[in-house]
């Protein structure tokens, strides 16, 4: 076979084809690996939708219609119920994605918050609070180095 052909069919036959499939898998692998990056679980419940209830008016039964079922319900020895309405939610930060690198200075951020609504005997609604936090995980190097774009009390890069 001539140099010329070979050439060609290097170029246009079976060589090239594995080539463009080898291409395809490595994209579809680097899109896999970056795909877990954040998580989540638990009802979110913004201010907005706290406020929306009025004390001495709304019903157990109106909440659970609006926001859903709780993230945790409790009787207490009085007879009233409390309803709970947690969140979190976790990004792995970018750098933990670096071959090698990653293991020594990546980490995770986590925003929580939470929602309770105190209820009497009746089922009427009482009082309403919340929260909401910040917290960051490294790992390596980064739990516990103070690097400018970082909060100084957490190893967390700040929101």
């Amino acid at each position: 076979m001539p140099v010329a052909q070979f050439y060609r069919l290097r170029q246009d036959g079976p060589v090239a084809t594995k080539g463009r499939e080898m291409k395809k898998l490595i994209a579809g692998a680097l899109f896999t690996l970056f795909l877990p990056g954040c998580a989540a679980s638990g009802v979110q419940v913004k201010e907005e939708q706290l406020s929306q209830f009025e004390v001495g008016r709304t019903t157990v039964r109106d909440v659970v219609a609006s926001l859903g079922n709780p993230s945790a319900q409790m009787r207490m020895p009085d007879g009233s119920i409390c309803l709970i309405y947690s969140y979190a939610q976790i990004n792995t930060r970018p750098e933990t994605f670096i071959p090698f690198v990653g293991a020594f200075v990546g980490g995770t951020d986590m925003k929580t918050n939470s929602a309770t609504l105190n209820f009497d005997k009746s089922g009427i609604l009482k009082t309403t609070s919340s929260s909401s936090g910040v917290t960051g995980t490294g790992v390596g190097l980064s739990s516990g180095a103070v690097t400018p774009d970082r909060v100084p009390d957490q190893p967390r890069q700040a929101p």
